[in-house]
């Protein structure tokens, strides 16, 4: 049986008892998908912004800009779609690579990891996994960038 919680779902619930909202979760019924991950053999990868700088949550919420949304792994619906968004962040922020990795991962996104928003515009969307997923199982590097 799979379990229906999410990863951080601790973090999420001082989030929504705050009065922040999820938003409207889909299943990804089998979702290709790419993340941004580092190719040093070491490195974290597929850890929400969140969870990966926790200093941050406490910042945002103390500035009112916290959202549920850093507590999901952002993904992008192809190859193309995510190099041009990290084309875009590194000239707007060049130590962007330092946060989200100099590398292209790609997998499938199945109902059992959890639940995603719909895509936006430009391909992204957020993944909120479920208690047993591990992205770094089933997600492979596919380039540097």
């Amino acid at each position: 049986m799979i379990s229906q919680q999410f990863k951080y779902q601790s973090q999420i619930d001082k989030l929504l008892s705050l009065g922040y909202k999820l938003p409207p979760l889909i299943a990804p019924e089998d979702k290709d998908a790419c993340s941004f991950a580092s190719s040093l053999p070491d490195a974290q990868n597929h850890v929400p912004q969140y969870m990966s700088n926790p200093k941050r949550m406490l910042h945002d919420m103390s500035a009112n800009k916290a959202t549920t949304s850093l507590l999901a792994l952002s993904c992008f619906e192809s190859e193309t779609k995510a190099t041009k968004f990290y084309s875009a962040l590194r000239k707007s922020n060049p130590r962007a690579v330092k946060s989200i990795g100099d590398s292209l991962a790609e997998g499938v996104i199945t109902d059992d990891d959890g639940r995603i928003t719909e895509p936006t515009a430009n391909g992204h969307f957020d993944l909120y996994e479920y208690v047993q997923c591990d992205l770094n199982k089933t997600f492979k590097i596919i380039c540097k960038l």
